[in-house]
């Protein structure tokens, strides 16, 4: 015991010193020349595993549509849709840095950090402000067009009565609705990851929220789809 208790304080602290310097120091490389370029603005489901970034649904998609792409992950792990959240992604550096990036498509995937009790009071704040965030992304130079996405399923696993950090999946599905309603209001296109993950708990083992490998390719090639369908 007393030999493992610091073999693993060095693993611990390892990681978070990974996912600190690759929450807050990741490096984003200029886009190839005249490629279209995609910029993947979300929470920790978008930011994908610190230590397995090639598995996260940005680095897969880019895979996925070719040389012709570039894309970039402006995932913020634990951050908001919502202004009033205790994190909002508009307070955070990613939220300028997808910006800048002067992208021509802007994938939004947010909210499930908003059914936090400590974040949740009703729809229509979330509403103001995911419609006050596609409107910025909308009036940037570069003019992208913007897709959303809902939220993914959530799961009870490990035998679990709860979702981490009090995360309510009665609020992820009625998210899940107003984002598919703002999307045909403001004439978007929409993906709904909710249904696309639906039957595949199997790939949130991890804590019944955070895709897997497996999970983030399914939301990759959704996202393809979409793109190619309607974006080239």
């Amino acid at each position: 015991m007393f030999v493992l208790l610091p073999i693993v304080s060095i693993v611990a602290l390892l990681a978070l010193f990974v996912a600190y310097s690759t929450f807050y120091g990741r490096p984003f490389t200029p886009a190839k020349p005249n490629t279209i370029k995609v910029a993947c603005v979300g929470d920790s489901i978008t930011f994908g595993n610190p230590f397995f970034p090639s598995k996260s649904y940005p680095q897969q998609l880019e895979g996925l549509l070719g040389n012709a792409y570039s894309v970039r992950n402006f995932g913020a792990i634990g951050f908001t849709a919502q202004k009033a959240g205790d994190l909002p992604y508009w307070n955070h550096r990613y939220f300028k840095l997808s910006s800048e990036f002067a992208p021509d498509i802007v994938v939004i995937m947010l909210g499930t950090n908003d059914t936090k009790p400590q974040n949740w009071s009703n729809i229509s704040r979330f509403d103001q402000d995911l419609r006050a965030l596609i409107q910025h992304y909308q009036t940037l130079p570069s003019k992208p067009k913007v897709i959303l996405l809902t939220p993914p399923s959530t799961f009870l696993v490990h035998d679990r009565t709860e979702l981490p950090s009090g995360m309510n999946a009665k609020v992820v599905t009625e998210i899940t609705e107003r984002v598919k309603q703002i999307g045909a209001s403001l004439n978007l296109s929409v993906v709904d990851i909710h249904n696309v993950t639906a039957s595949h708990p199997e790939f949130f083992e991890l804590d019944g929220v955070h895709p897997d490998g497996e999970g983030a390719h399914l939301i990759a090639k959704a996202v393809q789809d979409e793109i190619s369908a309607r974006h080239q």
